[in-house]
């Protein structure tokens, strides 16, 4: 089979260990594809306009900022698979007299960035607790680290913020109270994110990109002793990880959290769509599963080709 080079850009640091896993085992050149890898970070804008443009094949992520782009523009966008399906942000630390969420009515709750991802499901786990941003609780913008938020929170400068699972043990470490919350369906993660153009002139290399998703989720969620070797020599400056406490803390929160089928659930998808909303309410009456094609995702799946996988 010939190899075909794919170019492939993500959009955060999280992505990069399945991605790797991928290419490091082999599972993108057994179905005949390359990857060429770049990040774009924090550029959410240029990741949708260089897939329109045809700079890019395939986006990692783009979660929640297309729909309006489909919506008003008939933007060709598409999702054709999905690795993650739950919020994993998902621990809150806690200011002098926070117990809960019950409490912070008419406090201050600080994040990075509350027109990006990490913010938006902030507000929305509070909206769906009850609290609305602007009238209960007053949402502020504050340090992109989880450990520095934390940090600002002991100080008293906030009343709470929400972390990740690493980062939880590192305010734990430096005395931070923290309690973890239930998570919510989130579209988060490895999103195959592309246009209906690629996909219509690439079928083969689509089908055979999530043919090696789903490998490489598998040996990702099977195999933890090897996957952290890979992840430990491609990713360890990227995630900035410093302790194996902290390496099996990233590895468990991940792999319990991968999808073996990598199809979106309907409350993530709900879910991502009210965070579109909320940025762009004119866009109300459109019917968020038009960004999704899961044909290839379904064909794979039919053909008992990952129930066979996890029968081995």
């Amino acid at each position: 089979m010939p190899t075909k080079k794919i170019r492939i850009y993500y959009r955060a640091p999280s992505h990069v260990p399945l991605w790797k896993v991928m290419e490091e085992c082999g599972f993108l050149e057994k179905h005949g594809l390359a990857m060429e890898m770049g990040s774009l970070e924090g550029q959410r804008k240029r990741a949708a306009e260089g897939l329109k443009a045809g700079d890019l094949d395939v986006v990692s992520g783009n979660h929640h900022n297309l729909y309006a782009r489909r919506a008003l523009n008939n933007d060709p966008y598409v999702h054709i698979a999905q690795s993650n399906n739950s919020w994993r942000e998902n621990y809150l630390v806690l200011g002098n007299g926070i117990s809960g969420l019950q409490d912070l009515k008419g406090k201050k709750v600080v994040m990075d960035d509350f027109d990006g991802h990490t913010g938006l499901n902030v507000w929305l786990y509070l909206h769906q607790h009850g609290l609305e941003g602007g009238r209960d609780v007053e949402l502020i913008d504050g340090p992109k680290r989880g450990v520095e938020r934390a940090r600002e929170v002991m100080a008293g400068k906030y009343d709470a913020t929400f972390i990740r699972a690493v980062d939880q043990l590192r305010a734990r470490r430096i005395g931070a109270n923290i309690t973890e919350l239930p998570t919510m369906p989130m579209i988060e993660g490895v999103t195959l994110t592309t246009t209906t153009t690629w996909v219509k002139d690439h079928e083969d290399e689509a089908r055979s990109l999530i043919l090696a998703l789903i490998d490489g989720i598998h040996f990702f969620k099977t195999k933890k002793a090897e996957t952290l070797a890979i992840i430990k020599k491609h990713c360890s400056e990227l995630l900035k990880i410093e302790t194996d406490e902290e390496w099996n803390c990233f590895y468990d929160n991940q792999a319990a959290s991968l999808e073996a089928k990598p199809y979106p659930s309907i409350g993530a998808i709900q879910n991502v769509f009210a965070l579109a909303l909320k940025r762009d309410p004119e866009i109300k009456d459109f019917n968020p599963i038009a960004l999704w094609d899961l044909h290839y995702v379904k064909e794979i799946d039919d053909s008992g080709y990952i129930n066979r996988l996890y029968a081995g």
